[in-house]
């Protein structure tokens, strides 16, 4: 073994690696300083039905649970406690997108008339969140984003949520609904998915629900609008309407178009 002048050996001054000591494990990124992947981003085959299948304890651990929990950035960009709610129940179940000639086959297969036909317009968008994370996003991206991605990302953020949070849809035929500039996406209900309920059937139920749910009435709070939507996934329900007004919570509820207006 070489030897220094002192006598002491060159490997007494050599660092701890280079002894084999272990490194440091690197430090854990948060998940809210991630973007969604297969590993951060639960799916849940049949969410829904394991939601409405719950029983009052059960529902409670689940609303305790989805508050405040730590979620990829760009489903933490706003708080909403639906988002939380959706992203702990594993309600990440992508929609069916079918080409155009495929789209029409399945309208005549399922009964769907012209006019049952749902429209979101869009404008482009330029994303910021808390963690610097700056996207410019075209109409095209923000639709595919909800098509293709690997969440269920809960729009109406910034809106009134009068309806609930979700993603809002105009049962207009396929025409631009006004709110947007850009493309439109279309889609239908999927009838073997989507769970509808009108948005004042809803409200007339949910106090008969809280009372037989009396924990998860606590967990949750009162009906309002930000906890609508909670309710109706909790009854089974992942769709609230209003007249031509859509509000999807589970876009796995819907059939795309690929192809946008």
């Amino acid at each position: 073994m070489a030897k220094t002048r002192s006598g002491l050996s060159k490997t007494a001054y050599a660092p701890a690696t280079a002894q084999g000591a272990a490194t440091p494990p690197p430090q854990a990124i948060p998940i809210s300083q991630q973007p969604p992947t297969a590993q951060n981003t639960p799916v849940v085959a049949g969410a829904l039905t394991a939601i409405s299948q719950m029983d009052d304890a059960q529902l409670a651990a689940l609303a305790r649970r989805a508050r405040g929990i730590d979620m990829p950035n760009m489903l933490a960009d706003a708080p909403d406690r639906t988002q939380e709610f959706v992203y702990a129940a594993g309600l990440n179940e992508k929609p069916a997108v079918l080409s155009d000639s495929e789209f029409q086959q399945f309208m005549r297969d399922n009964g769907i008339d012209q006019s049952e036909v749902l429209s979101r317009s869009i404008d482009p968008n330029d994303y910021h969140n808390a963690y610097g994370t700056h996207v410019k996003m075209t109409p095209k991206d923000i639709i595919d984003m909800l098509k293709y991605s690997r969440f269920n990302y809960i729009g109406g953020k910034y809106g009134g949520k009068l309806h609930g949070a979700g993603t809002y849809f105009d049962q207009n035929g396929g025409a631009n609904t006004g709110y947007g500039r850009g493309a439109t996406a279309i889609a239908v209900l999927n009838p073997k998915t989507a769970r509808a309920i009108d948005d004042y059937a809803l409200r007339q139920r949910v106090g008969a629900f809280q009372a037989s749910h009396p924990q998860f009435a606590r967990a949750v709070g009162g009906l309002t609008n930000e906890t609508k939507s909670i309710y109706a996934l909790a009854m089974g329900y992942n769709v609230i309407t209003d007249g031509s007004y859509h509000n999807v919570i589970d876009r796995a509820a819907l059939v795309y178009r690929d192809s946008n207006a």
